[in-house]
């Protein structure tokens, strides 16, 4: 066996095992997504599809079928336990290194394939995720198989694929760029209607069952838009893409630089983006870069302009973000890749290797306690994580009622039987342009409802968890 090849297998195994090391880096429950994903495959498995930890056990329109789907093998054969759903999840992570060396060794050379795929591996972007249930790893596996299916031209493949991405994350309409610029080129409408056909039927029979299960109401996705920009200014327009702008140079910019120099980090961010760009535009004239760059292109368009933020979301933009820099930086790409790893390994990889326990355990577990001490099994909790919240103090839970006035609020809790309503100080549920956005408009005047003692009471405070318990009167 040639001693190149026993060096890039090697370091793709070591790439595949920093991954799995760093699994689990979250708590089941930390994003309550994966709970979702999870309660999502468990229903489908019995023949629905309902959030049935809640009261009332409503259709669970707030999460597309596509990971509940994938995740229905280990259902089957997990028998209720939760730790093959991480495992499934860390297994698919570990194989993206694999993949996207397979990729960009078409592209660049061998080396520099090899750190892209250590860069990704190794981000702290992706060992943050190790062993979460969420949707971003699978997808960006099937990213990479999609684009190569466009590539080359097989339309059928990249329709499929399409489908299975625009069901896995809504965020996979953004690949429609990427993925009709083929057909565009070639002015072949058959290959337009393989690609988007599936796909878009896929999407109306969703979009249907949505509209019918919510009794009116729309598709979850559709209404978090809506409510997010009605009534507000152009400005809000404005100052989310702003937001949201900083917010991700910083989150990779700051994959290389140290945690106390976190202020600067969007300045290296946007130095690789910079970076990035140039490699777009040198590649501007080749047909078979045009797909990932569209690609690009749509999901940074996407994150742009939606109201929510997490680091998550850069997962399946990593490895072409990584490609592009290399692009940019033209025969120097060897030494800048060498040092961006170094710089990675350095300030970052090693704690998420260890480990970072604020994550790997519930940072409201005193509150839980209490919560399970001093309340029956049939007292209802509502919060604004009432999934993740429910589900950790083992009670039945309730998003928090979006109604005018106090003593709604109050009467709302009460006809659903909710005795105890939880309240995190500082939650973080990755919102764009936080002040004047209209969730924080809604939770302050929840906050407001709470404190009022006609209807509720407060029974319980953890200054050191920033959580605190009203009971209603």
């Amino acid at each position: 066996m040639p001693r190149r090849l026993v060096w890039t297998l090697a370091a793709l195994a070591a790439a595949s095992a920093a991954i799995l090391c760093a699994a689990p880096a979250q708590y089941l429950g930390r994003q309550q997504d994966d709970l979702l994903y999870i309660i999502g495959s468990q229903s489908l498995a019995q023949g629905s599809y309902r959030l049935s930890t809640c009261i009332g056990q409503p259709p669970l329109v707030a999460v597309v079928p596509g990971l509940p789907v994938l995740l229905l093998p280990v259902t089957w054969l997990s028998s209720g336990g939760t730790g093959a759903y991480q495992v499934f999840c860390a297994l698919v992570l570990a194989g993206l290194p694999w993949l996207v060396w397979w990729w960009c060794r078409r592209r660049l050379g061998e080396p520099e394939s090899v750190l892209v795929a250590l860069l990704f591996a190794t981000s702290p972007l992706v060992l943050c995720q190790s062993g979460a249930v969420m949707s971003e790893g699978p997808y960006t596996a099937l990213a990479v198989l999609f684009l190569a299916a466009a590539e080359s031209g097989r339309w059928p493949a990249a329709g499929a694929l399409l489908l299975a991405l625009t069901q896995l994350r809504l965020a996979g309409w953004s690949l429609l760029p990427a993925a009709l610029c083929g057909p565009w080129r070639l002015k072949d409408r058959r290959a337009a209607l393989w690609l988007l056909l599936p796909a878009a039927s896929a999407a109306a029979l969703w979009y249907a069952w949505s509209h019918g299960a919510s009794r009116g109401a729309g598709e979850f996705h559709v209404i978090e838009l809506r409510d997010s920009y009605q009534g507000h200014l152009w400005s809000r327009v404005l100052a989310v893409a702003c937001d949201n702008a900083r917010y991700y140079l910083a989150s990779w910019g700051g994959a290389f630089w140290p945690l106390d120099w976190s202020r600067t980090a969007a300045l290296a961010g946007a130095a690789l983006a910079a970076l990035a760009l140039r490699g777009a535009w040198l590649l501007r004239g080749e047909e078979r870069a045009r797909p990932a760059v569209l690609l690009l292109c749509g999901a940074a368009l996407l994150h742009l302009f939606w109201p929510w933020q997490y680091d998550r979301y850069l997962i399946p933009l990593l490895p072409w973000l990584l490609w592009l820099v290399a692009a940019g930086a033209g025969r120097r790409a060897l030494p800048l890749l060498g040092l961006l790893l170094a710089l990675q390994l350095t300030f970052h990889s090693a704690r998420w290797l260890a480990g970072v326990e604020t994550w790997r355990v519930p940072e409201l577990s005193r509150t839980y306690a209490w919560l399970r001490a001093h309340s029956g099994s049939a007292d209802g909790l509502a919060s604004a994580l009432n999934v993740r919240d429910g589900i950790l103090c083992s009670r039945p839970s309730l998003p928090l009622p979006d109604v005018p006035q106090a003593q709604d609020f109050a009467g709302t809790l009460r006809r659903m039987r909710v005795r105890w309503v939880l309240w995190q100080d500082g939650l973080d549920i990755g919102l764009s342009a936080r002040r004047g956005s209209t969730m924080d408009g809604k939770l302050q005047r929840i906050r407001a409802y709470l404190e009022d003692d006609r209807w509720f009471r407060r029974a319980y405070a953890d200054p050191k968890e920033d959580a605190r318990v009203y009971e209603r009167l």
